[in-house]
């Protein structure tokens, strides 16, 4: 029998020697535990599972122990829509310098009336980027130890989660545009639905976001 403590609530648990290096949920908090091998147990144990544990050997936190954030994702601003945001910024720009030339060096000018179209103009395309900033914001991809989650809103709060252990698949989309720019959709669907059960649009470099979470998948 192998006998040892869950990472979150240390109950300690036994279980038959055949269980040795699969994961378990503890009975008591349904912490996802690795359990040591039959071979050794203590510190030995936990050292050969750091260093068979992929998620350490890369960088990011170990997959076992308590569950931690690894990274948390924001769909792209610039690289989602460049030719929108270019024409934002050049709003932005020459409502300013607008209001800037009519407002200190040419009040005498017969133009001067263009200052107040320059400030609507950069007050309207400075909204225009606070709110759109503000949607990028809501809406994100939460990585953590034990799984995936896309999470929406800011003062409400929708959120969609997946089990790593449960993945089935993980689905990058991009188009030409977006491979160039290093942008795609990912979605993720579960071994326990038919559909797909988080979606995430115009997410950065879409590839190291698969990789980090098959870090934490049994492959």
């Amino acid at each position: 029998m192998i006998r040892f403590q869950c990472d979150r609530c240390e109950r300690t648990i036994e279980v038959e020697d055949a269980l040795g290096g699969t994961k378990l949920e503890c009975p008591d908090c349904g912490d996802m535990n690795i359990v040591p091998d039959g071979d050794g147990s203590g510190q030995d144990a936990g050292q050969r599972r750091a260093s068979e544990d992929r998620a350490a050997a890369a960088g990011f936190p170990p997959s076992s122990g308590p569950e931690v954030q690894v990274v948390v994702v924001h769909p792209a601003l610039m690289r989602a829509n460049p030719l929108l945001f270019l024409g934002v910024v050049l709003a932005i720009a020459g409502g300013l310098g607008l209001v800037v030339w009519f407002g200190l060096f040419a009040r005498e000018s017969s133009l001067r009336w263009l200052f107040w179209p320059g400030v609507v103009l950069l007050v309207v395309a400075s909204l225009a980027l606070v709110v759109w900033k503000v949607q990028k914001m809501s809406h994100a991809l939460v990585i953590t130890t034990r799984r995936s989650i896309e999470r929406r809103g800011l003062l409400s709060r929708s959120t969609s989660e997946v089990l790593h252990d449960n993945i089935r698949n993980i689905q990058i989309d991009q188009s030409f545009l977006e491979r160039l720019l290093n942008v795609g959709t990912i979605s993720i669907s579960s071994a326990g639905q038919d559909g797909v059960e988080i979606q995430v649009e115009k997410l950065p470099a879409p590839d190291d976001i698969r990789k980090i979470i098959d870090l934490y998948r049994e492959l």
